[in-house]
């Protein structure tokens, strides 16, 4: 998406537009994923299928930094489950209306993601640096259902470190 268009999205005002903007983004994913390939083609890294997992963690936080989206990390706390966290995230620094999330950046992860995936994950934004998390910008992504259980823990009070943690 060009960053003109970027930028007319998140002027749109507050919360009411979040769905619209969440769409936006996971329309917007499978091109960020075909310009990903270009890219790391360009860079030489080969078949991103059969990359080792800390190669494509290294190749993807390189690609999303060069798109301008920040300092960015890609982890897995589990076989199931990627976080991605963004220092100076580009959608939390909005200019115009009442800082909400970054929505856009929820949904071109899911497209992202998913289109990378071959099937479908959920993605949430657990902390946001432009709601005064003071810190990163933090998405988890897995499967819907999994994602839904993170909520639904969340919503009753747990932390995101106790909910996903290993139970014996």
């Amino acid at each position: 998406m060009p960053r003109e268009v970027l930028h007319l999205l998140l002027e749109l005002p507050g919360e009411a537009d979040m769905q619209t903007l969440r769409a936006a983004g996971d329309a917007g994913g499978g091109a960020l994923l075909g310009a990903f390939s270009q890219w790391s083609s360009d860079q030489g890294s080969g078949d991103l299928t059969s990359l080792p997992v800390e190669a494509f963690r290294e190749l993807a936080c390189g690609f999303f930094e060069w798109c301008g989206w920040g300092t960015t990390s890609v982890s897995t706390s589990s076989d199931t489950l990627i976080e991605v966290s963004i220092t100076d995230c580009w959608e939390a620094q909005r200019r115009e209306g009442s800082p909400s999330g970054c929505h856009l950046t929820t949904g071109l992860l899911h497209g992202f993601f998913a289109g990378l995936a071959g099937y479908e994950l959920g993605v949430m934004e657990l902390e946001c640096a432009g709601l005064g998390s003071g810190g990163a910008c933090r998405f988890v992504i897995g499967t819907p259902e999994m994602v839904d259980s993170i909520y639904a823990g969340l919503s009753a009070g747990g932390s995101y470190e106790e909910i996903v943690s290993p139970r014996d």
